[in-house]
């Protein structure tokens, strides 16, 4: 087995502050309870292509750096724009476990709402409007039914995928492109955007348990409790009762006062912070064409590969790649003519009876990996997996087959 290439990251650089396209960041000059810089994140006006870019460097300072996001959220006012870009922008939000807020008097519509969505917790307080996807480009008419379907079909999977409600789902496939339905206060209720999603709940709620020595029931309670100094006379019929919710911070135990952002760190130690939440594996052909598949043709020169996109905190990031063959095999570098099994190279180690080898990654904080492998005249038929392993913990497996 042949090291095909090694990692692929791309090493970004940025200004303490920012306007560009329309992805705003900003240092508020000002730190939370716990000493690190807070800093806002914001998408205002229309979205465009590349923006989702822009807001990955964001992200990537961020992280880099331990900041801290203004009240744990992404801050919207937006008409909508680029699909794409908005699906992109709306995984990074998920992956890195960030909220979505749109404030009381701005908008979030079209593809700003596939944003929306993404948040762990939602605060929808502005209007929400929602239609059917617009075509910019020509469609030839034979090809018209097959292309509406997909992007119905890649919608639904990408709004499913971020706990959207079916009436959401429902709205994006029926609304005409022309009109716009902008969601009443009890739908916006309803349909889960001003709440956090059961799994970040559960998620926040098992950490701030252990970190601040309370039974789970009592931090609910205080929630309540919380609910009930906003808005002493709310109920779910209250006309209003949206507006007199904790904020997704509080709902996430972070204790935000929605002014200065002095709440405490709820989540793991960063350096322990290592999220796969977007992956492929297939492979790759002379012509460099990717496929997403899970076999292998037998052929010599053949490639397959792997890529994820994660959530990790720090300047740099570690974590070791195990990959596992049916039987014995040569392992070495296309680029370099070296067996590893023969030569000590720092950060490769192959076993002793051959079939497996695991090698070092370490890599800037960029947010996205890459790896592949190219086949050799020795390597077997059967099963392949890659074991990408953080703190002595598998995380991720690709599995193959050579066939």
């Amino acid at each position: 087995m042949t090291l095909y290439m090694k990692i692929i990251v791309n090493l970004l650089f940025l200004l303490p502050n920012f306007l560009f396209a329309e992805v705003i960041y900003e240092k508020l000059g000002f730190t939370d309870i716990d000493g690190r810089q807070v800093v806002s994140l914001k998408i205002d006006g229309d979205i465009e292509l590349d923006d989702e870019i822009i807001f990955d460097e964001a992200l990537a300072d961020i992280n880099q750096n331990n900041y801290r996001v203004q009240f744990d959220s992404v801050i919207l006012n937006s008409p909508g724009g680029v699909i794409f870009s908005a699906i992109q922008i709306g995984k990074s939000i998920r992956g890195n476990h960030l909220s979505t807020w749109v404030m009381p008097h701005d908008e979030c519509s079209s593809a700003c709402v596939l944003i929306l969505q993404a948040g762990v917790c939602k605060m929808a307080n502005g209007e929400v409007g929602i239609h059917r996807a617009k075509y910019q480009e020509d469609i030839p008419l034979q090809e018209i039914k097959n292309t509406v379907r997909y992007h119905e079909i890649s919608m639904e999977d990408y709004l499913a995928d971020m706990d959207a409600s079916p009436q959401i789902i429902w709205l994006f496939n029926s609304i005409p492109n022309w009109d716009m339905k902008y969601l009443q206060n009890a739908e916006k209720r309803n349909y889960g955007l001003f709440g956090a999603t059961a799994e970040e709940m559960q998620y926040r709620l098992e950490i701030a348990s252990k970190k601040f020595g309370q039974y789970k029931g009592d931090l609910l309670a205080q929630l309540s409790d919380r609910r009930y100094d906003i808005y002493p006379e709310a109920t779910w019929h209250s006309e209003d009762y949206l507006y007199a919710t904790p904020s997704c911070s509080e709902q996430l135990f972070l204790e935000d006062n929605m002014t200065d952002h002095v709440g405490v760190s709820i989540g793991p130690k960063p350096e322990d912070i290592f999220e796969i939440y977007e992956s492929e594996r297939g492979t790759i052909d002379e012509n460099e064409n990717y496929t997403a598949t899970e076999k292998i043709p037998h052929e010599e020169g053949q490639s397959y590969y792997y890529s994820f996109r994660y959530y990790a905190k720090g300047k740099v990031v570690a974590y070791k790649e195990r990959v596992i063959l049916a039987s014995p095999t040569s392992w070495g570098s296309e680029d370099d003519g070296i067996d590893y099994a023969e030569n000590k190279i720092p950060g490769f180690v192959v076993s002793d009876d051959k079939t497996t080898i695991t090698v070092t990654r370490t890599m800037p904080n960029e947010g996205v990996a890459f790896s592949a492998w190219t086949l050799t005249k020795e390597d077997p038929k059967g099963p392949v997996t890659i074991e990408i392993i953080f703190n002595d913990q598998v995380v991720k497996r690709f599995n193959y087959v050579i066939e």
